[in-house]
């Protein structure tokens, strides 16, 4: 009863999916989620994108503001996080956006003979994100900002300039703390979803 459950609300959340970015005019792939209580607008123009089996977490908000989003397949974002498009925003396949992330691809003028703050242009750079990031806990991500594939931006760090494909980052502003290994420390233990069976057999056994 349980995986039917499951089941249907997954169907449930597909149509709502459906006939919200029906209405907003936000494409989607097969299987993309996008949850109650997440905003996705194009009031300001501009154009939004989302990959096949991609989840849209409640409290995220993907504003294109005259430009444009455009996430990739298998991809999530996660509660509270705020992505704009205003100069563009491309994020590749299996990225993970944590809680609390900020992207925006665009920046204050901020001279000081040029008015107000709130009437100076912006410049709008851009912002590419690569295949399979991890953006920890409150990310900040700065206009002009490259990720390269396979980078991990730790909790909390903002990210201006290019990040090598495959390094870990963290500070403010992020620096290359070390490069992703294989067989990396922390998976020590991990018991894989193959290996399930058996190991539970060997627990029942002892």
């Amino acid at each position: 009863m349980d995986s039917l459950g499951r089941v249907a609300r997954r169907r449930a959340r597909r149509l709502y999916t459906l006939a919200r970015t029906a209405l907003s005019g936000v494409k989607t792939g097969p299987g993309t989620i996008v949850m109650p209580g997440a905003r996705i607008s194009r009031e300001h123009g501009g154009t939004i994108q989302i990959g096949a089996r991609s989840v849209i977490h409640p409290g995220a908000m993907l504003l294109s503001y005259g430009g444009f989003i455009r996430i990739g397949a298998r991809c999530s974002v996660n509660p509270y996080s705020v992505l704009y498009g205003h100069g563009g925003l491309s994020i590749g396949n299996g990225v993970r956006i944590a809680a609390h992330c900020v992207i925006i691809p665009a920046n204050h003028g901020t001279a000081l003979d040029g008015g107000p703050i709130s009437t100076q242009p912006l410049s709008k750079r851009g912002i590419h994100i690569g295949n399979d990031a991890w953006l920890g806990a409150g990310v900040r991500v700065l206009d002009g900002a490259v990720i390269g594939d396979g980078c991990v931006v730790a909790a909390g760090a903002v990210v201006r300039g290019e990040l090598e494909s495959r390094g870990i980052y963290g500070g403010v502003p992020a620096r290359l703390l070390r490069w992703r290994k294989p067989s990396a420390s922390y998976l020590k233990g991990v018991v894989h979803r193959e290996d399930r069976a058996e190991t539970a057999e060997a627990f029942a056994a002892s």
